[in-house]
C-alpha cells in the first residue's frame, strides 16, 4: 500500500466515517459564518467543513504572501500556515505529492533557519504525519513539544498521533494534560474511545463538542454512526 493510501491522522482513521467530498463542494462566498480574507478561520472551517476548496483558497493566498513579500517579513508565519493546510488537506485524504514537496520544503527552510524554534518542528511534524511518515513526525512533534512543554496545540498533535497508531490509551493521557478545553479535543476524546469501542462515551463527547461550538459534517457523521451502535435516535 503506497504511503497516500495509509490510514490517515484524526478523522481518516475511524472506519465508519465515509467522506463524500461532493457533498460540500460549496462556494466560499456561501460558507456561513467564513469572511472572505479570513484566512486562518477558512483554514479551520476548511477542516471543520470538510471543504477542500476553502483550504486551497487559503493555501494560494499564502503562497502568494510568500512570492510579493519582498522583505521577508511574511514568510515564516505563512511557512507554518502552508503546513497547517496541508495537513488538513491531507486529513480530508485531498493532498498531492506536489503540495507535500513544497510544504516540507517552506517547514525545512524555516528549521533551519530557526532550530529552537517550537512551532517551526511542530509544523514540519504535521507535515510528515500527512505524508504517513509517523516516525518522522513523532520525532519532530516530540522535539516542538521538548522545545515548548506547555503548548497546548503540541500536546493535541501528539494525542492525534498516537490515535493513528491505534494508541487510544495514549491519546486519552495526551488530550488529560490540555489546560484549555475546546471542541476538537473532544473530538479526539471521541476517536479514542470508539477505538476502545467505548461507544457510549464516544458520543457524550462528540456531544460536549458540539456545546463548545465545534458543529459540523465530520461531528453529524461520527454522531449519526455511533447513534446507530448504541441504539440512540437521531432527530
Amino acid at each position: 500500500m503506497s504511503i497516500n493510501n495509509k490510514i490517515k491522522l484524526l478523522i481518516i482513521i475511524l472506519a465508519f466515517v465515509s467522506i463524500s467530498m461532493n457533498s460540500y463542494a460549496l462556494s466560499i462566498r456561501v460558507v456561513e459564518g467564513v469572511p472572505l480574507g479570513n484566512y486562518e478561520s477558512m483554514i479551520e472551517d476548511g477542516l471543520r467543513l470538510g471543504n477542500a476548496e476553502l483550504l486551497r483558497k487559503a493555501w494560494e493566498h499564502y503562497e502568494n504572501a510568500i512570492k510579493f513579500d519582498k522583505k521577508g517579513e511574511l514568510a515564516a508565519s505563512s511557512y507554518l500556515e502552508l503546513g497547517r493546510i496541508y495537513f488538513y488537506l491531507s486529513l480530508l485524504n485531498c493532498s498531492t505529492e506536489e503540495e507535500f514537496f513544497k510544504a516540507e520544503n517552506y517547514a525545512k527552510k524555516l528549521v533551519n533557519s530557526s532550530p529552537n524554534n517550537s512551532d517551526a518542528h511542530r509544523a514540519l511534524g504535521l507535515i510528515f504525519a500527512g505524508h504517513g511518515s509517523y516516525m518522522d513526525a513523532f520525532e519532530e512533534l516530540n522535539l516542538a513539544l521538548k522545545l515548548n512543554p506547555t503548548n497546548d496545540l503540541v500536546i493535541c498533535d501528539m494525542a492525534s498521533l498516537h490515535l493513528a497508531l491505534h494508541q487510544p490509551d495514549k491519546t486519552i493521557e495526551y488530550i488529560e494534560k490540555i489546560r484549555q478545553n475546546n471542541g476538537w479535543n473532544q473530538i479526539l476524546l471521541a476517536m479514542a474511545y470508539s477505538q476502545k469501542d467505548m461507544n457510549g462515551k464516544a458520543y457524550l463527547a462528540l456531544s460536549k463538542a458540539e456545546k463548545l461550538g465545534y458543529k459540523g459534517y465530520w461531528v453529524d457523521k461520527m454522531k449519526e454512526s455511533i447513534s446507530q451502535k448504541i441504539g440512540i435516535s437521531q432527530k
